[in-house]
């Protein structure tokens, strides 16, 4: 009898044990991944020159300069997985971080500056969107050699942060993967184009030459560039076709609107900023779905435009 009752407990006991153990490790699981933080570890993937975030969690119970410099090493990671590598070239050197309020200055080596537009971009923007996914990082500055990062006009870039970066301050969970354009705006005075790297968000129902556009029309980041589009245009339809002509239709306010610049500087902003696509040698502007032969005084506005190297060279009415 007493064997039985032994017998009974004995089961019981294994019993509950079957039942609790997995029930322990799920609530000591769940208890670990909250002492986690995800963050969004951006890297280059050198098939289509694009950055695609990685999930990477992070433990809560260090201190935020622990966590950014743990993300930082993340970043520098050589993952050589599907094309994909670090953002952040191997000539480049992180000096120190420093965590200030909601903002993390980041110290590179002198080495940033003899990087390549592209490079320079792609490795600026992964820096500012990777920090920024911790929680207690809204903002990022680039220091080099302790000075502060310059942008190609000569000036300071200052404090960034998603919104300077791209069009759209949050990131959409089904887009992975982002692009460098390069945006022609004007001078201040209106008698060149300047030239303005930007990342956009590429998606499959996004074409590029849609997402160079709105670009345009949202106007520069970069202090010493003004914009050439009147703001209030809207984009009717963008098309490219196979022989490589880019249709634009815009709408009515881009023909009406008043402007100061002269109207090749406005017709090149576009025309070139689209050219740097490698399928798009031409551009044919419509105005509400038809061609409009004369804008502003230009009588061949309703021919294609081809890119040109030199606005200086063009003059009112003249197709390069």
């Amino acid at each position: 009898m007493k064997k039985n009752k032994l017998l009974s407990n004995i089961v019981f006991i294994l019993i509950v044990c079957i039942i609790l153990i997995p029930c322990l490790l799920l609530v000591g699981t769940k208890i670990n991944d909250r002492a986690k933080e995800k963050v969004d570890v951006y890297y280059l993937n050198t098939l289509n020159h694009t950055l695609v975030p990685i999930k990477a969690k992070l433990s809560k119970e260090v201190g935020k300069e622990e966590m950014t410099s743990c993300v930082i090493e993340s970043m520098q990671t050589a993952l050589q997985k599907n094309g994909v590598v670090s953002a952040i070239p191997k000539s480049v050197k992180i000096l120190s971080t420093e965590v200030q309020n909601d903002m993390v200055s980041v110290n590179v080596s002198e080495d940033y500056n003899q990087l390549g537009n592209a490079d320079e971009v792609i490795c600026r923007s992964a820096l500012v969107w990777t920090l920024t996914s911790l929680d207690f990082v809204n903002e990022v500055q680039i220091l080099v050699e302790g000075k502060p990062l310059l942008n190609s006009n000569g000036r300071e870039r200052g404090v960034m942060s998603r919104s300077t970066l791209l069009l759209e301050p949050e990131i959409s969970p089904e887009v992975t993967e982002y692009a460098i354009v390069q945006l022609y705006f004007t001078n201040k005075e209106g008698t060149d184009l300047v030239v303005e790297d930007r990342m956009v968000e590429v998606t499959a129902n996004q074409p590029r030459e849609k997402a160079i556009l709105e670009q345009l029309i949202a106007g520069p980041k970069d202090e010493g560039a003004y914009a050439t589009i009147p703001v209030d245009t809207k984009i009717r339809e963008i098309t490219t076709t196979a022989d490589g002509i880019c249709y634009v239709n815009l709408s009515q306010e881009f023909a009406s609107k008043p402007s100061n610049l002269n109207e090749a500087v406005t017709i090149y902003s576009i025309v070139n900023s689209l050219c740097k696509l490698e399928q798009i040698d031409k551009v044919q502007f419509l105005i509400e779905g038809e061609k409009m032969e004369v804008y502003k005084g230009r009588k061949d506005f309703g021919t294609p435009f081809t890119a040109i190297k030199d606005i200086q060279s063009v003059t009112a009415g003249e197709q390069p």
